[in-house]
């Protein structure tokens, strides 16, 4: 059957397969019933990651480590702060245009100071 129409004989068990119960399964993922039982199982789900998010972040405090949803919650926070950075550059600018003013030349680094091991042992 396979060398007749050129198809890999692995393809014709497929298709094969999907007419006889690709009728049913769609109608089954279509139904009503199946919504419901899919929006139980996320509820479900969600819950159960909720608690156990909260057991490994109650876990992780007890030793003193940041959990997730620290680390989370930092990222959100400095990106308002660079966002706020951002736009005091932009109304700073914005002023300098309007006054007729020279940006300043930006300042460099200073360089960081060079530790010893004789400090290290201090």
């Amino acid at each position: 059957m396979a060398a007749t129409n050129d198809r890999p004989a692995w393809l014709d068990a497929v298709l094969k397969l999907e007419r006889a119960i690709g009728s049913r399964v769609e109608s089954v993922v279509t139904s009503d019933e199946f919504f419901d039982f899919t929006a139980h199982a996320n509820r479900a789900r969600k819950r159960f990651s909720e608690t156990f998010e909260g057991l490994q972040e109650e876990c992780l405090h007890l030793f003193n480590v940041p959990a997730g949803t620290d680390v989370r919650r930092l990222r959100e926070q400095l990106s308002r702060v660079e966002r706020e950075l951002e736009a005091l550059t932009l109304s700073l600018a914005d002023q300098a245009h309007e006054t007729g003013d020279k940006p300043k030349a930006k300042p460099r680094p200073r360089p960081r100071p060079q530790t010893t091991s004789a400090d290290a042992d201090e």
